[in-house]
């Protein structure tokens, strides 16, 4: 589909798509964005038609490192060999995991009670979890995050590199402090990797209670131009360039009823038209 997409001239920057929007044209438009900084995001390199278009937003302090603390959770989970968890005594609580139910309840309890700490104590209970769980070594060494040459030869290559936080902090469950840090080492930090200040941010999570007014303000003094979130929708003109809307893209999404790859399903979707379709027949 970024192929496709690519070579019919749909892709545009931000910037640029921002600037069409407010011309009025109603020809649709397309942002590719990508956030974290996984190292499968090299795939970019050789997107068919040329590189495209589009921004990677960074948890920088995952770069050249662990994987964000979700996902090093659910890894710990899956290879453990321990079938029990006692967190008892840091307030959260104690399971038994011996079955699928009991992993997917713990694990939903964690993912909620974690996500109320600050990122340092965050990434301490993680390594408390996984060092109960004892899990078994992942079979292969090879690296899931990229790392700063190759976040260098992606942005080279004409790919946006914008910001996630340092530790993808969730801004709305961090002190303004802590937000502000989060916000402007992770701007320094491209700054000095890249040879650029990013213009853009992604907010962690990015759903509606996961950032706020005060977080807003913080972003816009920090320096980026725009934030984007995880709600879904398409953006129209005059609207808020610190809460842009997005759609969460992936090919099982938009299947044909033959099981493959629908572009009229994407397009109706992405371009607001099945919206419309729906808010009509409830008229």
């Amino acid at each position: 589909m970024v192929g496709w997409l690519n070579r019919h001239a749909s892709l545009v920057g931000l910037d640029d798509g921002l600037r069409l929007l407010e011309t009025g044209q109603r020809t649709t438009h397309y942002v590719l964005t990508f956030d974290d900084g996984y190292r499968d995001n090299l795939a970019l390199l050789s997107t068919p038609g040329g590189v495209p278009p589009a921004i990677l937003y960074l948890a920088t302090g995952h770069i050249g490192g662990e994987v964000i603390w979700v996902y090093r959770l659910s890894a710990a989970f899956e290879r453990r060999r321990n079938h029990a968890l006692d967190l008892s005594a840091q307030g959260i609580g104690c399971w038994p995991l011996d079955t699928p139910a009991e992993v997917e309840h713990c694990l939903l309890e964690l993912n909620d009670a974690l996500k109320r700490h600050p990122a340092p104590e965050l990434e301490r209970l993680v390594d408390e979890i996984s060092r109960q769980l004892d899990p078994e070594p992942p079979t292969t060494d090879e690296r899931e995050m990229l790392d700063w040459s190759e976040v260098l030869a992606i942005a080279r290559a004409g790919v946006e590199i914008g910001s996630q936080t340092v530790h993808h902090a969730i801004l709305s469950r961090v002190d303004a402090s802590m937000a502000r840090d989060e916000l402007v080492h992770s701007h320094a930090q491209i700054t000095a990797h890249v040879g650029t200040p990013p213009r853009h941010f992604a907010y962690p999570n990015g759903g509606a209670e996961d950032f706020g007014e005060r977080d807003v303000a913080l972003v816009r003094k920090a320096g980026y131009a725009t934030a984007t979130t995880t709600t879904e929708g398409v953006n129209r003109p005059g609207g808020d360039p610190y809460r842009l809307l997005r759609h969460n893209v992936h090919e099982q999404r938009f299947l044909s009823p033959f099981g493959t790859l629908s572009r009229a399903l994407f397009f109706s979707e992405t371009s607001g038209v099945l919206d419309w379709l729906r808010n009509r027949r409830r008229h």
